[in-house]
């Protein structure tokens, strides 16, 4: 069974074919996504790609999914891992409300839901406030932070709590944008860490189908129809936990009964 990690970034598995953007690994092969992909049509059993749909163009999505459709076999598999808007903005709501009450730790939560909501669309450096707001703390929502943002929390948390960095972490610091050229704005807005668009279980449903795929489905992290996907690790840790709690994922299948 061929298996295709598209956008894999830092998580990829031997087992698969891993492609992005630029090398970040061993074997990871480098490759302009936007080009079109490398394989041939009807050549895999798998696609999966993580985090890698909103940092395209809207536009050209509908392009991407169809090249997904070309490669793979009829019967073959598709998952796509994106930011759940609807998850996103049901908690913003909610959490508005409590904020608006006094609940301290509801206005604390509110500040991050407007992280995660915007942040990554508008940011101009690195990073953009993710960090930063870790950082300024005390947080009084870190629960709530770490159930959204899972291991990119947890990581930097612990990092920032390590007595043995606290040298380095009491000089951090954080670029004034104020000073930023148009020329190093416009490169960093082009390097493709910012988010183009949002999706929802029925933007993405949509544009799966648009793409000729059936059988779409929304999944759980741990739920999946390619055999032995927990096994890889690429949604779930060794211990079941989730690594990007905030995502929808979404399954579809290539019809098998395709005329052409």
């Amino acid at each position: 069974m061929k298996k295709v990690n598209l956008g894999c970034g830092q998580t990829f598995h031997h087992d698969w074919l891993n492609i992005d953007f630029s090398s970040t690994g061993p074997g990871v092969i480098a490759h302009d996504l936007t080009s079109g992909l490398p394989l041939r049509d009807d050549e895999v059993d798998v696609i999966y790609c993580s985090h890698v749909l909103e940092h395209l163009n809207k536009k050209f999505a509908p392009i991407f999914l169809k090249e997904c459709f070309r490669v793979l076999r009829k019967g073959g598999v598709l998952r796509i891992a994106v930011p759940d808007l609807e998850t996103i903005t049901r908690l913003y709501l909610m959490l508005l409300e409590r904020a608006r009450k006094g609940d301290a730790e509801a206005q604390g939560a509110y500040d991050w839901i407007m992280i995660e909501l915007f942040d990554q669309m508008v940011r101009n450096v690195p990073g953009g406030e993710f960090v930063k707001h870790l950082a300024a703390g005390p947080l009084v929502a870190e629960s709530f932070i770490v159930s959204r943002a899972g291991k990119e929390a947890t990581d930097v948390l612990s990092y920032l709590k390590n007595p043995a960095n606290a040298e380095n972490v009491s000089r951090l610091s954080f670029p004034d944008e104020s000073k930023l050229t148009a020329e190093q704005l416009g490169n960093f807005r082009r390097s493709g860490e910012v988010h183009q668009w949002m999706y929802d279980s029925y933007s993405l449903g949509r544009l799966i189908s648009g793409a000729g795929f059936g059988l779409i489905s929304t999944v759980r992290a741990d739920e999946s129809k390619i055999p032995e996907f927990n096994s890889y690790c690429l949604d779930i840790d060794e211990n079941g936990q989730v690594r990007k709690p905030d995502s929808l994922f979404m399954e579809a299948v290539k019809p098998v009964d395709l005329i052409r």
